[in-house]
């Protein structure tokens, strides 16, 4: 791990498992990120209207909007656009094509352990612009 990658760097994690979210968390903010998390859709869509991130992670199955409503709305929004999304679901292998095409990456919850989830975090944010965080 890099630790120079989480220094100042803000993730959105957008999850309805409290169980997950909790574990991926905690471990992220260990290692040095800012996190803000969201347990359903309608919440995370009114946190992204006034907030910026480095980086989002995002559930496909989510409450009140799909984490692929939220993908595409992130992708359609001039200010939200070029921030990275790393998908982490147990429904990657039921996306449609063209949502997964939306997001920088995609990690299958079953097959990720959190080692590989911070190697694509530190890649996607050493390869990316400064954001500017909150």
């Amino acid at each position: 791990m890099n630790p120079d990658v989480a220094i100042g760097k803000t993730i959105f994690y957008i999850e309805d498992d409290v169980v997950v979210l909790t574990a991926y968390r905690d471990r992220l903010q260990k290692a040095g990120f800012d996190v803000e998390s969201s347990v359903d859709g309608l919440e995370a869509m009114r946190i992204l209207a006034f907030r910026m991130f480095d980086l989002i992670i995002l559930d496909l199955a989510l409450p009140r909007f799909s984490g692929a409503d939220i993908l595409k709305a992130i992708r359609d929004n001039p200010r939200l656009k070029s921030i990275p999304v790393v998908i982490f679901s147990s429904n990657v292998e039921t996306a449609q094509s063209a949502v997964l095409a939306l997001a920088d990456k995609y990690l299958l919850k079953g097959n990720c352990s959190f080692q590989n989830m911070l190697a694509t975090i530190e890649d996607l944010l050493s390869s990316t612009p400064e954001y500017g965080g909150a």
